[in-house]
């Protein structure tokens, strides 16, 4: 058997560990058992190859001979390679009797068909990882179009998470040390940087004229969300000038920014603060969502980028790569949560059914059932009230009962009886 793969297409490396691989499992068909417990078919990278190990899986489980047998004879052996071929060839055409043959005199050692799965899966890991980082990264460009493609970005960073979860599953902890984060490229130079600075500065502007809405905006924003650096220190000056509850105008935002240093570490200028600081009538609340959505994009643009080099680099095992990754992805997912609380916060608000109806009337006391309350019934039919009548005024009941009773020539209806008079005494 050669030792070399010289003779066979496909120099790469990925390609050459599923060649090593399927040349073992046709040349020793009990060596599938290893392996066919975690490398499914679609973990290859070449369609013919992931058409015939799903052949061979095939011809495993319907039991052939040459599967079955420990020592297999030779003619078993030729009829598992012929049958596995013609089966795979059924899907792929660029599968061969001859390529097949190829890969069996060019596995080095098909002892080592375990080996060479893993690298498959590796491989396989290493390209799923890169497949979805460069979905998310086409969601942020389609949402920069519109605002609606907000909810695919965050599909597609649900999909690389899941990904990665189950990635995490299946491969150990390495025991060697991680590589050092490597710090990702800004995207602060993509197409939307002008949009992005303008709208910072409409919120810093809104914010100084509307300090009352800054302790709502602080829940949710933070002054990493901002691209410029003067930017991010006048909201920190902001934020802890909202915080102490000192006064907020122009002039305060300018002093609290000389004592963060902002016209030494920065070129910033009093004037240019100033100028920032102007009066203007814009919403601060709207214009903070504008902010942190700017900062969403840009956080999920790097993430892509940097999960895609990092797929890329082929020094790092699978457990390597799934680490970083996750550690990439979980800073895009804090922005998440804080977009999404921005966005429930300031959604209009929409009254329910049950809101529209009345408020229930409460009271002290408890009510009887309604079973337990008569019925109302009209005064004719009652024999305990008398008839009213409609000349009759209605009964009064004195304060105190009359020293003697009124006068006959009084009439009945006439109107209630004048005060006594006290006769005057005798002399």
């Amino acid at each position: 058997m050669s030792t070399g793969l010289r003779g066979l297409p496909g120099r790469d490396v990925i390609v050459l560990a599923e060649q090593a691989l399927l040349g073992a499992l046709l040349f020793q068909p009990r060596a599938l058992i290893a392996v066919s417990g975690w490398l499914e078919p679609e973990h290859f990278y070449l369609p013919h190859h992931t058409a015939l190990y799903s052949a061979m899986c095939h011809l495993a489980k319907t039991g052939h001979p040459a599967f079955a047998e420990a020592q297999p004879t030779p003619e078993q052996g030729l009829e598992w390679v012929q049958q596995a071929t013609a089966r795979g060839a059924e899907t792929a055409s660029a599968l061969t009797p001859s390529y097949a043959h190829a890969l069996i005199n060019g596995c080095p050692q098909p002892k080592h068909a375990t080996a060479y799965g893993q690298m498959v899966l590796a491989s396989h890991a290493r390209r799923t990882v890169a497949e979805h980082a460069a979905r998310l990264g086409q969601a942020v460009r389609e949402s920069r179009e519109s605002d609606t493609g907000m909810d695919l970005l965050c599909a597609r960073a649900d999909e690389l998470a899941d990904v990665l979860e189950q990635l995490t599953r299946r491969w150990r902890p390495h025991p060697g040390s991680l590589p050092r984060t490597e710090t990702s490229a800004s995207s602060t130079q993509s197409e939307d940087i002008k949009d992005r600075i303008l709208a910072e500065r409409v919120f810093l502007s809104a914010a100084t004229n509307r300090p009352a809405v800054l302790t709502e905006v602080r829940a949710y924003l933070t002054a990493e969300d901002f691209a410029d650096p003067v930017h991010q220190q006048l909201f920190r000056a902001l934020a802890a000038l909202d915080h102490r509850g000192d006064p907020i105008d122009p002039v305060t935002v300018v002093w609290e920014a000389q004592q963060r240093g902002v016209f030494v570490r920065t070129t910033a200028t009093p004037d240019d603060v100033l100028a920032i600081c102007e009066r203007s009538g814009a919403d601060p609340v709207y214009w903070a969502t504008r902010v942190i959505r700017h900062a969403l994009l840009s956080a999920a643009t790097d993430a892509a980028g940097h999960i895609g080099r990092l797929a890329a680099d082929t020094t790092l095992t699978p457990h390597q790569l799934i680490t970083t990754s996750r550690r990439a992805l979980a800073d895009l997912t804090a922005i998440r949560l804080r977009s999404h609380r921005a966005r429930a916060e300031n959604a209009p608000w929409q009254p329910t059914e049950s809101r529209r109806r009345p408020p229930p009337v409460t009271s002290n006391h408890t009510d009887p059932p309604l079973a337990q309350i008569p019925a109302c019934t009209s005064p004719s039919s009652n024999p305990a009230l008398p008839p009213l009548s409609p000349t009759a005024p209605p009964a009064q009941i004195p304060s105190r009962p009359p020293s003697r009773a009124p006068s006959p020539r009084q009439p009945a209806s006439a109107s209630p009886p004048a005060p006594i008079l006290r006769s005057p005494s005798r002399r």
